[in-house]
């Protein structure tokens, strides 16, 4: 029988997830492969069409019919009227790529693309954190910083769609440089790699990889560093003050531009919140409007993983919320 799920796909810069999600926003199953970030463009694509094909298969085997709609998150900014994704940070080939047009071709129907962080903030508007607002603001602290916005129950876009990248909100003018070629993002300071440059800074880099904050393949984990933060490790707990100072100053921005109810903070760097937010907390409140800030909640993102692939099918199955202004 067709139209029992809808297909919600989330692709980040390492990982990749594809979901059946039902129209209640329920995820029924789940499809994990790796994003293939580094390929041919064409070939980053391709993959994201072998993941959807796989999992229309499932759903057969499962009597599930056909998908209602197909939605699909990736990085970057990315034109949500045209699907053409303009410059991915975690995407190098992706550059002016039509990767709508790319994917209906090759699947032989409708695809809703959206900005993976803008997604998540649809996920939790409709299932999660962010269920019964009307003014969010969304933060992504992951490999990289997204954001999504959301205003009177819609998702802010702009003139192409493009808006609220609000990790590349600078917050140091002449700080560290940015993948996005600009220096001092909230990025930075807030991601995983900028948590890792913040402990290199400290201890350098020797000594910062002799095990401490490492997994179990010997890669800088964030978790690691949350798990030393805990047991009181000084350079742990700087670097989450450090972190969380700048994304205080991003959020009184965030604040006096926005006058959002609640903001959601999600992603692996979002662990480590407790350990942030005390500084985030002080320059939220020396920065932003006083009034504003005392109105507003930050609460850890409630869908996790999920939060993608749940927000994707929403735009597939609720374009209202997409239209221009």
């Amino acid at each position: 029988m067709p139209g029992r799920y809808i297909i919600g796909l989330d692709m980040g810069g390492t990982n990749l997830r594809c979901a059946a999600v039902s129209p209640a926003g329920r995820v029924l199953f789940l499809e994990r492969g790796a994003a293939r970030a580094d390929s041919a463009a064409s070939a980053v694509a391709d993959n994201i069409v072998r993941q959807i094909k796989s999992l229309q298969t499932e759903a057969r085997r499962r009597a599930m019919g056909s998908p209602r709609a197909i939605g699909v998150a990736v990085p970057g900014p990315l034109n949500v009227y045209s699907g053409v994704v303009m410059a991915a940070p975690h995407v190098a080939a992706w550059r002016a790529f039509p990767l709508r047009a790319r994917l209906e071709t090759a699947l032989g129907r409708r695809v809703v693309v959206e900005n993976d962080a803008n997604a998540w903030a649809l996920g939790e508007y409709w299932r999660g954190a962010a269920r019964g607002y009307r003014n969010v603001v969304l933060l992504t602290l992951g490999t990289g910083v997204g954001g999504g916005v959301i205003v009177d129950g819609r998702l802010l876009h702009g003139k192409s769609g493009m808006a609220a990248e609000l990790g590349h909100v600078v917050v140091e003018p002449q700080g560290l440089p940015c993948d996005c070629g600009s220096r001092g993002c909230l990025e930075s300071y807030a991601s995983a790699s900028g948590m890792r440059n913040l402990v290199v800074g400290q201890i350098g880099k020797r000594r910062a990889y002799q095990g401490r904050y490492l997994d179990a393949e010997g890669n800088f984990s964030v978790r690691a560093l949350t798990d030393a933060a805990r047991n009181r490790d000084r350079v742990a707990l700087r670097a989450f003050e450090v972190a969380g100072r700048y994304l205080g100053i991003a959020i009184a921005s965030f604040l006096n531009i926005f006058n959002p109810e609640l903001v959601v903070i999600g992603g692996g760097v979002a662990g480590a919140l407790r350990f942030m937010r005390p500084a985030m907390t002080a320059e939220m409140r020396a920065r932003a409007f006083s009034a504003m800030a005392a109105e507003v909640r930050i609460v850890r993102a409630a869908l996790g993983p999920l939060g993608g692939v749940v927000g994707a099918a929403y735009a597939a199955m609720h374009p209202e919320v997409r239209k221009r202004a």
